[in-house]
């Protein structure tokens, strides 16, 4: 096996191996309980709250109405 087929062999490993375990994770998730989903929820929201505490005033823009300008100025260019 030339090292060209074995590069070959571990992409394509590592390619099933990805979707795997997507396919186990997205099995896990479905088949959380009601109270452990609400506590991952609830996790996650703490984990946001305490990002956000730690961020200044400016660093909290989502960039939201800036893209928006941009699509906006695309749209009307491009008609």
């Amino acid at each position: 096996m030339t090292e060209k087929d074995k590069m070959k062999a571990y992409v394509r490993n590592w390619k099933f191996a990805g979707y795997q375990i997507d396919r186990m994770k997205g099995e896990e998730l479905r088949n959380l309980t009601p109270s452990e989903s609400a506590k991952r929820i609830n996790d996650v929201m703490l984990m946001a709250d305490s990002w956000l505490a730690q961020m200044g005033p400016s660093d909290r823009e989502s960039g939201l109405v800036e893209q928006q300008m941009y699509f906006k100025k695309w749209r009307t260019s491009s008609i």
